[in-house]
């Protein structure tokens, strides 16, 4: 499971990015954006397909096996530290990375073509 301190830091960094204050070249941003866009899909994918392993079936006619066929499907969706919970908070922690980058490439390009417009001004003599 995505822990708490992943999560606080990526939201440090994203007020940081909103502030101006963090910076990521557009080239390697990129590819990171593209990364966390691709694991958040594959997430996505895997938690949608949780309801398929979500009944287990199988295991035998006793009390036992009905109970070892509630606790495993339980630990797909709906029990303790079950695997739809954690891909919920791996996706939230992608998505604000993913956030915090186009945010800061977004600062960066701005930055940029502040430099490039002050530096045309002077060249031009305002």
């Amino acid at each position: 499971m995505a822990s708490n301190d992943e999560k606080s830091r990526w939201q440090y960094l994203n007020e940081e990015a909103k502030a101006g204050r963090l910076y990521l070249d557009p080239s390697v941003a990129t590819s990171c954006r593209d990364a966390s866009n691709r694991q958040i899909d594959l997430f996505n994918t895997l938690k949608n397909e949780l309801q398929h392993v979500a009944t287990v079936t199988g295991l035998g006619r006793f009390t036992a096996a009905d109970e070892l066929a509630k606790m495993l499907g339980m630990k797909a969706i709906g029990g303790e530290r079950d695997f739809k919970t954690a891909f919920e908070e791996h996706i939230a922690v992608l998505e604000l990375i993913r956030d915090t980058i186009e945010i800061s490439v977004k600062k960066y390009e701005d930055q940029q073509i502040a430099q490039a417009q002050a530096t045309d001004a002077l060249g031009n003599g305002y």
